[in-house]
């Protein structure tokens, strides 16, 4: 039981004055009279006893004492809990992002939360069931099916999915389902803002589950990144502390592809505060994981990962291609600057380098995007344009591109792209990619090849380290094949087949964090999935029930209203008080 109105509270002063009223009243004194000794010893065996006795001199201060609190008590707005559907359509919303194998003791609370899950199923056999899973995509497990053994069935086997639970989305399809009707909508997670229920949304009934359990103790790695160096391979590990106390524990990096422990160290990190650790002169690795030995009880966020290589991040525009090249490159996400050409030769290893100097061809190990050349003069050329199944081309079709002019090509450089038969774009066996015009010279920029032949470039210049780079848990994200059939294989480290991906555009990594490998024609590539930083932070919540009419009033839901029942007994009070004083009236 709870009261809504709390604030009324105050009107407990009318009782407390009434009783301070009948300690502070005139008292009389009671005297024995000699004569009524003889009546008294006869009266003694009459009377009643003095608990009666008391009760028939202070009836009025009973009646008013229990008047003036019923009626505080019902001013309190006094509620008890009711667990109940507002429609025939129940909707379970299921949180399955990683803080939810949070668990203090017992199992984690995602685990409870499909036992409850279960016992509300079992509660409504025949109606409609519905079970919707978070995420950025949300997916529809079970939908409005009235069978307990499928809808058990479809609860079991739900699983953790690592990533962020994006709550929103699946509550704007739960709505969405529902339409016009109306639906009992329970949430299952740990916390959830009563924000996101500001809106009018119709006849719905929202119970949020959270967590019930206090907020535990985390420890959590929140950043770890590594480089090759002269000297080796240059770790950092950044460790938080979510909890009231000092932790202690020991940090482990080992070589995630032979398993190798490669450093073991004890830190000790401070409440709300974070320790920094870096390790130098470690042995040279494709892949390596972080591990944190800590006492605490969320272990998801106590792994992450890292791959090495030789991955671009940055780009290098020459000052003297045309502007719309640096912005092509901004949009693929790079770290754009323009350079002159000895900045260029300097950050040749670590970024990429878009130049018309035909000199970089022959500087350096990495290969460059030539865009022109500095040493001949462009000729007009006329016919269509064309290119070959080269994996550049796999989203991007410059088939429709006009080009007014091309320079010579290279040759000892492969063609992959014509105008006429004139050659347009050529690669060379170290992997340089030469666009034989200016941008000026083209209506390419109006087209959106452009951006996507200038992150299909970046992408197959980066990749040359045999990695896919960092991803989130279930990302959906375009990588470059590189081969003509866009038919990459999955695996994990222990070559576990995970799933096939014939659209390489349409790549999806997979949910739960690690180090994993693409088969991709024949080439074997890296790539990491790693737990989002909002994933890290495991926020209290609590659990709380919301109905909106179709009118939009919010009220509470799942509050058994009890306060008007004690109207009755309140005006019975009156009555019987109105009574003792006629009767006082009388025998005075």
């Amino acid at each position: 039981m709870g009261f809504n109105n709390l604030i009324v509270g105050w009107t407990a002063i009318f009782p407390l004055t009434v009783l301070l009223y009948y300690f502070f009243r005139k008292r009389y004194e009671i005297k024995t009279i000699s004569s009524t000794l003889f009546w008294e010893q006869s009266m003694r065996e009459t009377k009643i006893s003095p608990y009666l006795k008391n009760l028939q001199r202070n009836a009025l201060f009973y009646l008013q004492m229990a008047a003036l609190l019923l009626f505080v008590f019902i001013l309190l707005d006094p509620y008890l809990n009711k667990e109940e559907a507002t429609g025939g359509h129940t909707i379970f919303i299921v949180d399955t992002s990683a803080s939810m194998l949070v668990g203090n003791a017992g199992a984690p609370l995602f685990e409870q939360h499909q036992e409850a899950m279960k016992k509300l199923a079992e509660s409504r056999i025949g109606e409609p069931i519905t079970i919707i899973t978070t995420g950025s995509e949300p997916f529809i497990a079970v939908r409005e099916d009235t069978d307990e053994a499928t809808v058990r069935k479809a609860i079991d086997a739900l699983t953790v999915a690592y990533e962020h639970e994006h709550m929103e989305r699946a509550l704007a399809l739960a709505q969405l389902i529902v339409a016009e009707g109306s639906a009992d909508i329970h949430i299952y997670t740990d916390s959830l803002d009563r924000a996101l229920f500001s809106e009018e949304q119709g006849n719905l009934a929202w119970t949020i589950h959270g967590s019930k359990e206090e907020p535990s103790p985390n420890i959590s790695i929140d950043k770890f990144g590594a480089v090759k160096t002269a000297e080796g391979t240059e770790a950092i590990v950044k460790v938080v502390n979510d909890s009231l106390g000092d932790q202690t524990g020991e940090v482990q990096i080992t070589d995630a592809i032979t398993e190798k422990v490669l450093v073991n160290e004890s830190f000790t990190v401070e409440s709300g505060k974070e320790v920094l650790l870096s390790f130098k002169q470690l042995p040279d690795s494709q892949a390596m994981s972080a591990d944190i030995w800590v006492d605490d009880a969320y272990a998801a966020d106590n792994t992450a990962y890292v791959l090495l290589g030789n991955e671009m991040s940055e780009a290098i525009v020459d000052g003297q291609l045309h502007e719309l090249v640096k912005r092509a490159f901004e949009v693929t996400g790079l770290t754009v600057t323009t350079g002159s050409t000895n900045e260029m030769q300097l950050a040749q290893d670590r970024a990429i380098i878009v130049t018309n100097d035909v000199s970089f061809l022959e500087k350096g190990t990495k290969p460059v995007i030539l865009i022109g050349r500095n040493d001949k003069s462009a000729e007009s050329v006329s016919g269509m344009t064309s290119n070959t199944d080269d994996s550049l081309f796999t989203i991007a079709d410059i088939t429709d591109v006009y080009v007014s002019a091309l320079y010579p090509p290279f040759a000892s450089y492969t063609t992959i792209a014509t105008v006429g038969e004139q050659p347009f774009i050529q690669k060379s066996k170290r992997g340089d990619i030469i666009i034989l015009t200016d941008i000026e010279l083209t209506d390419w920029p109006l087209h959106p090849s452009f951006p996507l032949f200038i992150w299909s470039a970046s992408e197959l210049l980066r990749s040359e380290s045999g990695s896919l780079g960092t991803f989130i848990p279930n990302e959906r994200r375009a990588v470059l094949s590189s081969g003509i059939e866009n038919n990459m294989e999955l695996y994990t480290l222990t070559d576990e087949y995970v799933s096939t991906f014939v659209d390489s555009s349409d790549f999806i990594a997979p949910s739960k964090p690690g180090i994993y490998k693409v088969m991709d024609n024949g080439t074997e590539k890296w790539l990491a999935v790693q737990l989002e930083s909002a994933e890290k932070e495991i926020m209290p919540g609590t659990s709380y029930k919301i109905e909106r009419m179709d009118h939009g009033e919010v009220v509470e839901e799942g509050k058994n209203r009890i306060g008007w029942y004690f109207l009755i007994p309140v005006l019975l009070l009156l009555l019987i008080e109105w009574e003792v004083q006629r009767r006082r009236g009388y025998t005075n």
